[in-house]
C-alpha cells in the first residue's frame, strides 16, 4: 500500500515539474519600454538687460532740524503732530515768549535815535570850526578834535544800526518757521516749557520726501573699472544715463500709482574710498511724488550692467529657461540630447537672472560658458533624463500646442 503510494506521488511530482518546463519554454520574452519623451529648445541669444544689486538705505532728498534759535517759553504749536498735510515753506510752527526781545527792538531804537543826534551835533561842531579855520578864525587841533569826534558819532550811529538789526533778527526768531516744504514730524517739546536755554532746542523735523535717495556700497574691485574709464566722457555719460531700478523689501520692484515702473539716475558718487569698509558710495535719485517711499526704507539698486562681467563690451548672451538648469555638488549643468538622442550632461557657467518683465512672466538666465546656442537642451520632462539614456526629444513649441 505505502509502496503504491509513493509511486502515485513520484508521477505527480513528475507531471507538475514536466508542466513547469513546458510553460517556460512557451512564455515570450518581455517587450522593451519604448524612449521616454521630454521637451527641448535651444539656448536663445538675446540682449538682455540683467542688473548687478546692492543693499541700500534710502533718505528723503531733504531732511531738516527745526530748532530754537532763541531762549523763551514756548508759547503756541500750530500744527497736529503727525498731520498728513504737507507744511509750507515759511509756515508759522511755534511761537516763543517775545516780550523781552520787544523790549530790546525797543532799547535799540532808542540808542539809534541817541546816536543819530549826536552824529548831528557833531557835524554841525566840524562845519562851523571847518568854516573858521578857513578864515583863520580857530586853531588847526580843534578842526582835528571836531572831525574825530564827527566820525566817533558816525560810527557810533553804525553800531546802533547794526544791533537794532540784530535785536530785530531775535525778535524774528520767536516766530520759528517752516524752512522747507514737507512731512512734519511731532513736536518734542510741549507748550509752557524754556527753549534754547543752553542750546538751540529741537523742537520737530520736517522731511520733503517728494525725492528719495538711496545710497548704496560698490566694493573696491567694482568701482576700479569706473575709475580707469571716469576720464572717458562717453563712459560718463553713460554712467549718468542708466535707468537704475529700486527692489523694496518685499521683493516688489518700486512703481508709481500708474504701475509703471520708476526708474532713478546716479547723480553722486563718493570721491573716495573708505579706507575702512574698502567701498565707495554712490547715490542714485528717485521722484517720489506719490509718497509711496519714506525715508529710512531698505531696498536693493539694480544697476543695469553686460550680461557677462568679463565682457564688458558684448551685449548679446544665450539665454535658457531657469528651470532647466540643474545643480549638484560638481556644480551647474544641463541635459543635453544628440543626434542619437542620447542624453548626455553638459557643465555649464550661470550667469544673472533676467527680470520677467523681458521674458513674459518666465524665469530665465544667462548661460556664461558650456553652450554654443546649437544643443537640444531639455527643458522639460528632467525627470526621466539620465546620462546616456536614450529620449524621444519634442521641440519645445509642438510639445506646448499638444498641451
Amino acid at each position: 500500500m505505502n509502496s503504491i503510494l509513493l509511486k502515485t506521488r513520484f508521477l505527480f511530482l513528475c507531471g507538475l515539474t514536466l508542466s513547469w518546463f513546458t510553460s517556460c519554454e512557451d512564455k515570450a520574452p518581455p517587450a522593451q519600454m519604448p524612449p521616454l519623451p521630454v521637451t527641448v529648445a535651444k539656448a536663445e541669444l538675446a540682449k538682455p538687460v540683467v542688473y548687478s544689486e546692492f543693499p541700500a538705505s534710502l533718505r528723503a532728498a531733504s531732511q531738516v532740524e527745526v530748532r530754537a534759535r532763541v531762549q523763551g517759553t514756548l508759547l503756541k504749536k500750530n500744527f497736529t503732530d503727525g498731520q498728513r498735510e504737507w507744511v509750507k515753506k515759511g509756515e508759522t510752527l511755534f511761537e516763543i515768549d517775545p516780550e523781552p526781545y520787544q523790549k530790546a527792538v525797543d532799547a535799540a531804537q532808542a540808542d539809534l535815535t541817541r546816536a543819530e543826534a549826536g552824529e548831528a551835533l557833531a557835524q554841525s561842531r566840524f562845519k562851523r570850526l571847518d568854516e573858521a579855520f578857513k578864515k583863520q578864525a580857530t586853531s588847526e587841533i580843534d578842526v582835528d578834535v571836531a572831525r574825530a569826534e564827527r566820525d566817533q558819532s558816525m560810527a557810533a550811529v553804525l553800531q546802533a544800526k547794526a544791533q537794532l538789526e540784530s535785536s530785530k533778527l531775535d525778535l524774528g526768531y520767536t516766530t520759528v518757521k517752516a524752512p522747507i516744504t514737507g512731512r512734519i514730524s511731532r513736536s518734542l517739546v510741549d507748550v509752557g516749557n524754556l527753549v534754547g536755554f543752553a542750546e538751540p532746542t529741537l523742537l520737530t523735523t520736517i522731511i520733503d520726501d517728494s525725492e528719495i535717495s538711496g545710497y548704496f556700497e560698490v566694493t573696491e574691485r567694482k568701482i576700479l573699472n569706473f575709475l580707469a574709464a571716469r576720464s572717458d566722457e562717453a563712459t560718463a555719460n553713460r554712467i549718468k544715463n542708466l535707468e537704475i531700478r529700486l527692489k523694496l523689501a518685499d521683493g516688489r520692484i518700486f512703481k508709481n500709482q500708474q504701475d509703471e515702473i520708476v526708474w532713478g539716475k546716479i547723480d553722486f558718487i563718493e570721491n573716495e574710498v573708505s579706507s575702512q569698509t574698502r567701498t565707495n558710495q554712490v547715490r542714485a535719485k528717485f521722484a517720489n511724488p506719490d509718497g509711496i517711499l519714506a525715508s529710512g526704507l531698505y531696498g536693493l539698486i539694480g544697476v543695469p550692467t553686460m550680461p557677462d562681467p568679463s565682457k564688458p563690451e558684448v551685449a548679446e548672451a544665450l539665454v535658457l529657461p531657469t528651470e532647466a538648469i540643474l545643480r549638484d555638488l560638481a556644480g551647474s549643468f544641463v541635459w543635453v540630447v544628440d543626434d542619437k538622442n542620447t542624453v548626455q550632461r553638459r557643465t555649464v557657467t550661470v550667469g544673472k537672472s533676467i527680470p520677467l518683465d523681458q521674458t513674459g512672466g518666465v524665469k530665465k538666465s544667462v548661460i556664461l560658458t558650456g553652450l554654443d546656442g546649437t544643443e537640444n537642451v531639455i527643458v522639460a520632462g528632467l525627470q526621466r533624463a539620465r546620462e546616456g539614456g536614450v529620449v524621444a526629444p519634442q521641440p519645445a513649441g509642438k510639445a506646448a500646442a499638444r498641451k
